[in-house]
């Protein structure tokens, strides 16, 4: 454990958040440098003052994060409803353990970008495709992480529970759930970013609006800057969701750590 201390009169989160700014100014500034002093054409690599430009020049912007942002959140959403119930039932029965286990697996398998066209032909170029393929790539962690906290609760609490004739319901809610806290948070800070990535994957098949769309589009048009800007705004997304979950996770199990199981 490290012995060192944040410096006298300086808050704990500077402390923190210095290194990684310092870093970052560094690195746009030779970007910067390197762009300006080989005369790199912007369609090829603009420079940070060009990306930072373009985003006051995007009026659409926070439509198209916002149509990404709505398809990823009720993704996870039934993803993360369906994932804790279904490892709540796979702990509690052997049957559908070894029935649905092998297809949970089988599911995680199959390339992505492979379903889309099918949910397509069926549901359309609407909004409902692209919250199925947001749902299917969060599913896969969500089940393993939960299913892996349920079984890591203490088998003498467990036994305790059920020395006293405690119903399996409370046995669940008592005993297996909180135990399992850090495991599901775990799979939640996956889940949410592979949510993201899923819509998206979907937007660039079949769609637009959203951030895929932009991107696709921008790529195809060759303006690199609006590239880029849709590349950050989702890079910020992500840490923004990764740190929304470790924020719940610390509030909900009170410090306790799970290592992820992807």
């Amino acid at each position: 454990m490290s012995s060192r201390k944040p410096a006298l009169g300086r808050p704990q989160w500077l402390d923190r958040a210095l290194p990684p700014a310092v870093i970052l100014v560094v690195l746009l500034a030779f970007w910067q440098g390197c762009v300006r002093a080989l005369d790199l054409p912007p369609w090829l690599l603009p420079a940070p003052s060009d990306i930072a430009a373009r985003f006051g020049r995007t009026a659409s912007l926070g439509y198209h994060t916002g149509m990404t942002v709505a398809e990823a959140l009720a993704g996870f959403a039934i993803a993360a409803v369906l994932g804790v119930g279904l490892s709540g039932s796979i702990v509690h029965s052997r049957f559908l353990e070894r029935g649905l286990l092998p297809y949970i697996i089988v599911s995680n398998a199959i390339p992505i970008i492979a379903i889309m066209p099918l949910l397509t032909i069926w549901f359309g170029f609407g909004i409902v495709p692209k919250i199925m393929i947001c749902a299917i790539i969060s599913f896969f962690p969500i089940v393993t992480n939960t299913t892996r906290g349920l079984r890591a609760a203490d088998p003498r609490i467990m036994e305790l529970m059920r020395s006293i004739n405690a119903t399996p319901l409370q046995v669940f809610t008592k005993v297996q759930l909180p135990s399992a806290l850090p495991f599901i948070f775990a799979g939640f800070k996956i889940a949410a970013s592979l949510a993201l990535v899923g819509a998206v994957v979907a937007e660039f098949y079949s769609s637009d609006r959203g951030l895929g769309y932009l991107i696709i589009t921008s790529a195809t048009e060759l303006r690199t800057d609006l590239l880029f800007v849709a590349i950050v705004i989702l890079a910020v997304l992500g840490v923004v969701s990764f740190s929304i979950f470790g924020r719940l996770e610390r509030w909900a199990t009170h410090g306790q750590e799970a290592k992820a199981l992807i």
